[in-house]
């Protein structure tokens, strides 16, 4: 079975988990099961969610950082955290689960209109 293992990066700022909560919500209009998790400051961490996915059954994990570009996090720390070796997967509660590392979001036409949507919002509210 599928799961949705959407990273974020995490904040000291507590609204941060509002993201993780919006964005798991839309996708599990389209998946059964998504989880979030952070790197660091907020909980759940990316361990506490996959362990979620895997106890509900996922046997493959598409990992989706929601990250602007490839760098350490994207690199090194993601896959450290969730215990991925060069094959893609790992064995937990005596399963081989497959875990796919999606590429960040990088540049996007689509995001370029949510930031020309928010920069018209910003100027209309200081006109």
């Amino acid at each position: 079975m599928l799961g949705i293992l959407l990273v974020l990066h995490g904040s000291k700022v507590p609204e941060w988990k509002d993201v993780g909560i919006k964005y798991a919500e839309y996708l599990s209009k389209y998946f059964d099961l998504v989880e979030f998790g952070f790197l660091e400051f907020n909980t759940p961490t990316i361990q506490e969610a996959l362990n979620k996915l895997i106890d509900k059954g996922a046997d493959m994990i598409i990992v989706v950082p929601l990250l602007f570009a490839i760098g350490t996090h994207f690199k090194r720390d993601i896959p450290k955290l969730l215990g991925v070796t060069n094959n893609n997967k790992i064995i937990s509660k005596n399963k081989e689960i497959t875990i796919v590392i999606a590429e960040p979001l990088g540049f996007d036409e689509k995001i370029g209109e949510v930031l020309i949507k928010r920069i018209n919002e910003a100027y209309s509210k200081n006109l």
